[in-house]
């Protein structure tokens, strides 16, 4: 099984839960919209913790790569915190922007993952 499927899955995974144990019970699609990204943004977490565990174990200790990743994923971890804190207070808009600046590139970025394992190249 690829390992973006895997992502994909943890994904949906997160963003049932979520929905499931937000603090909403009336939900709108502000709500929704936010729990989406916020899923994105989770699986942007997992999936380059995922890149880093496959960097250590077939490539070995590369330092600006590993924590060029652990920075993006503590900023990936930190807006989406922060969009849905934003979210229980009430400002949804506000968090709809804070999860989609960082949902976005998450999105292409996985999009071109895809593209790669359906047209694999020669890293090296």
């Amino acid at each position: 099984m690829s390992s973006l499927l895997i992502v994909l899955a943890a994904g949906i995974a997160a963003f049932i839960l979520l929905l499931k144990f937000g603090a909403a019970p009336r939900r709108d699609a502000t709500d929704i919209v936010v729990t989406a990204l916020a899923a994105v943004n989770i699986s942007g977490v997992l999936g380059l913790g995922w890149f880093v565990v496959e960097m250590l174990l077939h490539d070995g200790v590369m330092a600006l790569e590993i924590l060029s990743c652990v920075v993006a994923m503590v900023l990936l971890a930190g807006t989406t915190a922060g969009a849905l804190t934003l979210k229980r207070r009430g400002r949804k808009k506000t968090a709809i922007i804070l999860s989609g600046v960082t949902a976005l590139p998450t999105i292409f970025v996985y999009g071109f993952l895809v593209y790669l394992d359906a047209n694999p190249i020669d890293w090296r």
